[in-house]
């Protein structure tokens, strides 16, 4: 259950960057495109999220390594997007290809963190 909240998040990123750059008219024709637009968004923005979610249930991942790859897929996330939001120049949008060349890495370490932190949560109540 907890897949869902953490592969609603690029929807909610989708969502963002398709209202912020399109003038709102309340129309059909404008609803359709942004529509088309936002679904084109998220299966960008979400590929890495549904990938990690599918090695970690093929795996049978423990749900701390599971979380704690999705908190840094997050993570990068937001730092990409306030990194291009940030600038105007026109070789900013290149900055998404750090999203998709550093996710299998920033999973990585999330997954070892998340285990380190529940190995440590496991320690101090014992």
């Amino acid at each position: 259950m907890y897949y869902l909240a953490h592969l609603a998040l690029p929807a909610i990123a989708a969502l963002i960057l398709a209202a912020s750059g399109a003038q709102i008219e309340l129309s059909i024709s404008w609803l359709a495109r942004m529509t088309e637009k936002l679904t084109e968004l998220y299966l960008i923005l979400s590929a890495p999220h549904w990938v990690w979610a599918a090695i970690s249930s093929y795996f049978e991942a423990s749900k701390s390594a599971t979380v704690g790859g999705f908190v840094g897929l997050h993570l990068l996330l937001f730092l990409v997007w306030l990194l291009v939001a940030q600038s105007n120049e026109s070789h900013a949008a290149n900055g998404w290809f750090i999203y998709f060349l550093g996710a299998p890495i920033v999973i990585a370490i999330g997954a070892v963190a998340g285990r380190y932190v529940a190995s440590w949560k496991t320690r101090q109540s014992a």
